[in-house]
């Protein structure tokens, strides 16, 4: 499902998603997200009071999706790389495929942290969580296992920057939890 996909089911959300898209965050306007909804501006302050509004929705939309993928690759079961990879896959993949459908990807995702500070902390927190707790299936310390997460889940951060070479930030993904699982393993 295209990051796109997501919000498209509410108007308001894709109108949103469109506007932010296609001018950034601070370019977009009320009336373009109003003009996108079909509705009038007044119509739309009746359901929102501003721009920061609807990017916390638009986020708040795309981050359930991602979360979704993430539980459901963790429940899974089997090789546990390919579990890690597919919950890291979950968060690289929303920031990429952002990526793929706005030029400014890096400038949404900056003020989404910013307007939603608490609920991408969570995320985050949660992707790590599951990224733990998949760990913990090699029979490797709790402990350790969190703090590897902790460290693949910043790496993958540092691939969100990869925005012009999505193939090049997935192969690094499965080459560095694939060594971190053998070692892990092994130990």
């Amino acid at each position: 499902m295209s990051v796109r996909d997501v919000v498209a089911a509410d108007p308001l959300l894709a109108a949103g998603f469109d506007a932010f898209a296609r001018h950034g965050f601070k370019r977009a306007t009320m009336a373009d997200i109003a003009a996108g909804a079909g509705m009038s501006r007044p119509a739309l302050y009746l359901r929102v009071k501003g721009k920061e509004d609807v990017l916390r929705a638009v986020g708040a939309a795309l981050l359930a999706e991602s979360i979704v993928r993430a539980r459901t690759a963790a429940d899974e079961t089997g090789d546990i790389s390919a579990r890690v990879v597919a919950v890291l896959e979950a968060k690289l993949g929303l920031t990429l495929g952002l990526a793929e459908r706005s030029e400014h990807a890096l400038e949404l995702l900056v003020e989404y942290g910013r307007v939603a500070t608490a609920e991408a902390a969570q995320y985050t927190a949660e992707v790590e969580q599951l990224t733990a707790r998949v760990l913990a299936t090699s029979g490797a310390d709790a402990g350790r296992c969190a703090d590897i997460a902790t460290a693949l889940v910043r790496t993958v951060q540092g691939l969100e920057t990869e925005l012009d070479d999505a193939p090049r930030a997935r192969k690094l993904l499965a080459a560095l939890v694939g060594t971190t699982v053998a070692g892990l393993t092994r130990s």
